[in-house]
């Protein structure tokens, strides 16, 4: 596992060979000012790199010669070998050539890893195309390959990032997600069969932050005991049957636009910080649905609620039970933009609290600015009550 597995790491992948290039010399100095450093600050540097030139730095002195073989953050973006294919070819083309060059490069650099190095990070680019060398199905496994390397290798944190360029999504293995240092995952673009949010559950007991963005969930429960932080935006759900999340650990929670399917709050007794938008499709989120959202996020200290009046066209009395023990620490945030809170049938408002309840003032300024007039919002003082829908 020395130098010379280091430049037999050089070869079609866009990396040369030993002896083939002048950039490789045996004597190059072995002592510099960066050398000299710890070897976790050499590989915080190399951590600003990308994965080639992080290889490539094999070839500055001796004491560079192996660091990449262990390094902690392994950010993987094909990418990177855009710029080693025909700059005349057209886009699909050089997809075609990019990624299984990729491939065999992200392959190549785990097969040569120090094995008993550890992963801190490891962060994919990838690209599925149906003009690949190998069918999508392939090009699926190899990226659940890598991220179960990772796993193994103890990552803390997993992010998967996919281009769209040909609108396939990258399928995940669920199976792969058995780690008890795994901490944290990023998904973009890829497709969350059922059973995935189980094994995470059961497989990834340390896992405490999750964000999915611009994916697809077949699963009918996104469950969790240990998740503090969940961040769901732009993603499909089953239109087979309703999606319930469940995380009653989960501090922080943002939910945007969720398509499709119907998403349902659960326990949601420790979150603290929300932010909410719900779909902006009719069908799928009515004034019932704004009932269990509010009720759901009861306890919610700082809300940001993003409603759209398109959603309930025949929506005309609006009623909000506040907390009377709670106002203190609450807060409603409305990003008052032209069609913020807008109800074309909405005649009344009728919020329910305690006398004097400070935060009155916010939801008269939030509906006020939202279209509406002081007429048309009733403030009824009572000693007890909750937040309690429509």
């Amino acid at each position: 596992m020395g130098f010379q597995s280091a430049h037999d790491t050089y070869s079609t992948n866009g990396l040369r060979g030993r002896g083939s290039d002048t950039m490789f010399k045996r004597d190059a100095p072995s002592t510099d000012m960066i050398s000299g450093l710890p070897e976790g600050v050499l590989h915080r540097i190399m951590s600003f790199l990308t994965l080639r030139e992080a290889v490539q730095t094999c070839v500055l002195s001796r004491r560079w010669r192996n660091l990449w073989l262990s390094m902690p953050l392994i950010n993987a973006d094909y990418n990177e070998f855009f710029e080693m294919t025909d700059t005349k070819a057209g886009y699909d083309e050089a997809l075609a050539v990019a990624v299984p060059m990729f491939k065999r490069f992200v392959n190549r650099l785990l097969e040569l890893r120090d094995p008993v190095a550890s992963i801190d990070k490891f962060c994919l680019w990838y690209s599925i195309s149906d003009d690949n060398e190998d069918d999508t199905e392939s090009q699926d496994a190899a990226a659940n390959r890598w991220i179960s390397q990772a796993l193994q290798k103890k990552a803390r944190v997993v992010e998967v990032y996919v281009d769209l360029a040909d609108l396939y999504l990258l399928v995940i293995d669920h199976s792969v997600f058995t780690s008890s240092y795994l901490t944290k995952v990023v998904f973009s673009n890829v497709l969350l069969e059922d059973g995935f949010f189980k094994q995470l559950e059961s497989g990834c007991p340390a896992l405490e932050d999750l964000s999915l963005d611009d994916c697809v969930i077949s699963g009918d429960e996104i469950s969790s005991q240990t998740l503090k932080v969940l961040t769901i935006k732009d993603t499909k759900f089953s239109m087979e049957h309703k999606t319930s999340i469940n995380t009653p650990s989960v501090t922080s929670l943002t939910l945007w636009r969720p398509a499709h399917g119907i998403v349902v709050l659960k326990d949601m007794a420790s979150v603290v910080t929300a932010s909410v938008k719900p779909s902006e499709f009719i069908d799928e989120f009515d004034a019932r649905g704004l009932r269990q959202y509010l009720w759901a996020l009861s306890g919610v200290k700082n809300l940001e609620f993003y409603y759209l009046g398109e959603n309930t066209p025949r929506l005309e009395k609006l009623t909000l039970k506040l907390h009377p023990f709670r106002y203190q620490q609450q807060r409603i945030i409305g990003e008052l933009t032209e069609r913020s809170f807008t109800c074309g049938h909405l005649k009344i408002v009728e919020v329910i609290c305690s006398e004097n309840d400070p935060l009155i003032n916010h939801l008269v300024d939030f509906f006020v600015s939202s279209g509406m007039t002081t007429a048309q919002i009733h403030i009824k003082p009572k000693a007890r009550c909750s937040i309690k829908g429509l």
